[in-house]
């Protein structure tokens, strides 16, 4: 699906707005009458429920994430089978594990597991069958939701659909609130800078470093809004391999990887022939920092993602800001404990 690439220009604008509609219970194409709530989800659809979801099942990791960001883990009566043993999920309710796993976007669902869960509401992705497993537990009678969280206004959106279903509308609000505030924190330091003073940014997918995000993708969002310039920005659609001659090309500044491809990065990095590569002669090469969960992948948290690539183009203009104790911040105000508190670390060195 195709995104506007001018997008973020009024995305934080927007995000003061939806805050304040979802607050108001205004935010999404929704109605009730008596207990009945009627949405329209991301796919055009329309889904219909007796009253709010108190038995959820999320199928993917980005929804599975949103609840939790929503403060409503603990109506999951199933999950997609790698949320189970997720880091970040044990740290904030160990009862995560014994959630009934239901299947992965990647490798299909069982359809049946769901089923026998008697959910109230379903949460499906928007890609491949997701749409079709929809209607066709709709068709069975069990409220089914897609969800597409690609960018930060699409996250939101997100956010207060499940809130909405959930009967929780100001759970959006709170979750959008501390979304919105980051992301203004990086905007206030990079708003100033010109064009020819904006870092040139390289970001390695999880499935290998000649991987690139499209400008279609949330990562090519995340490096406009912390200041910089995905030197992607002419690709379009999905996740898009890239050859090695074109990262030559394009002489990145900085190279950000996602957390799973570290020993790879530094393979590439100490190859003869990318010697030239400003990132890698200054040795501006980082791994996403989290190690609970990843932080360039579509759930609330990438706005902290955001925040740490702006402090990483720029470090001078945040000399003066405790980026861990703003960290701590976030993860207090959304999820109840501080990054401390769950034993978390930050790493993002990848040459050491």
């Amino acid at each position: 699906m195709r995104f506007l690439k001018d997008r973020f220009a009024n995305a934080l604008g927007w995000f003061g707005a939806v805050t304040l509609m979802i607050g108001m219970g205004l935010a999404l194409p929704a109605t009730v009458a008596a207990e009945e709530i009627v949405l329209t989800d991301m796919a055009g659809r329309s889904v219909r429920l007796p009253g709010p979801a108190i038995r959820i099942v999320t199928t993917f990791k980005p929804a599975t994430l949103c609840i939790f960001s929503l403060g409503l883990e603990k109506r999951l009566v199933g999950i997609d089978t790698e949320s189970t043993r997720e880091p970040f999920h044990l740290a904030l309710w160990p009862g995560v594990k014994d959630v009934t796993p239901v299947g992965t976007k990647s490798n299909g669902l069982n359809i049946e597991t769901i089923v026998s869960l008697k959910p109230d509401l379903i949460i499906l992705y928007a890609q491949k069958d997701g749409v079709h497993t929809a209607d066709r537990l709709a068709a069975a009678g069990i409220p089914a939701m897609v969800i597409l969280p690609e960018n930060f206004q699409s996250l939101a959106r997100c956010l207060g659909l499940i809130a909405t279903a959930a009967g929780e509308p100001a759970a959006a609000a709170r979750a959008t609130g501390v979304m919105g505030r980051t992301l203004a924190l990086a905007r206030s330091r990079v708003a100033d800078l010109t064009a020819g003073q904006k870092k040139r940014c390289y970001y390695a997918a999880p499935r290998g470093f000649f991987t690139t995000a499209s400008a279609d993708l949330l990562q090519h969002e995340m490096i406009r809004a912390a200041g910089g310039v995905n030197v992607a920005v002419n690709l379009s659609g999905y996740f898009r391999d890239i050859s090695q001659e074109q990262f030559a090309r394009w002489r990145p500044d900085v190279v950000v990887v996602s957390s799973h491809i570290r020993g790879q990065a530094r393979r590439v990095a100490r190859r003869r022939e990318f010697a030239h590569i400003p990132a890698f002669v200054h040795g501006r090469v980082y791994a996403f920092p989290s190690s609970l969960c990843p932080w360039d992948f579509p759930s609330p948290l990438s706005s902290l993602g955001v925040l740490w690539l702006s402090a990483r183009f720029y470090p001078e203009r945040y000399s003066d800001l405790d980026l861990a104790t703003e960290i701590d911040r976030f993860h207090r105000d959304l999820y109840g404990r501080s990054l401390t508190d769950m034993k978390g670390r930050l790493d993002d060195e990848i040459m050491h």
